[in-house]
């Protein structure tokens, strides 16, 4: 077994400190059918077992390409359920007109190739990414929704997979 199988089987060993419960099958090939797209195979097996997982061990590390800092965030799995909607609320607020001056409409705020699966608890998601990836193993991104760069960018990236993402994952250090 190697490291990453350990990890990932520590995940759902003794890491879940709380979730939903289990869900069928059906709920993530709805999000999959709707959204056109293979979820990673790991996320699919965890989130069926454990919906809505908060964990013991669910901070990492990633440079903030928004901010231009290194940050530590932690994550809080959405249950399955809510992820097309939190999409298409998303997408609604995205036809915002770019050229209106309100400051609360943004350009760009929400890309329909994002598939949030996580939340940091502040209103960012944890996404994956398929914008220009193909398949069932996309990037993991961090997508800020209140701050945003000077070219509209909300997006940081955080590891190349679901797997390395897990395997980031370590308990807050102040």
């Amino acid at each position: 077994m190697g490291n990453g199988e350990k990890k990932m089987k520590n995940l759902e060993a003794a890491n879940v400190l709380v979730d939903y419960g289990t869900i069928e099958i059906e709920v993530v090939k709805k999000i999959e059918k709707s959204n056109n797209l293979k979820l990673p195979n790991k996320y699919k097996q965890f989130i069926i077992r454990h919906n809505g997982a908060s964990l013991y061990v669910d901070s990492f590390d990633f440079y903030d390409n928004v901010h231009k800092r290194d940050s530590c965030e932690s994550i809080a799995f959405i249950r399955a359920e809510k992820i097309n909607e939190d999409i298409s609320d998303l997408l609604y607020q995205s036809t915002d007109d770019p050229d209106d001056p309100d400051i609360y409409k943004f350009y760009k705020y929400f890309d329909s190739k994002l598939i949030p699966f996580g939340d940091t608890g502040g209103g960012d998601l944890i996404c994956f990414d398929y914008r220009n990836h193909e398949g069932d193993d996309p990037p993991v991104v961090l997508w800020c929704h209140d701050y945003y760069d000077e070219n509209w960018n909300r997006i940081s990236f955080i590891a190349n997979n679901f797997e390395e993402f897990i395997n980031m994952l370590h308990e807050y250090r102040e």
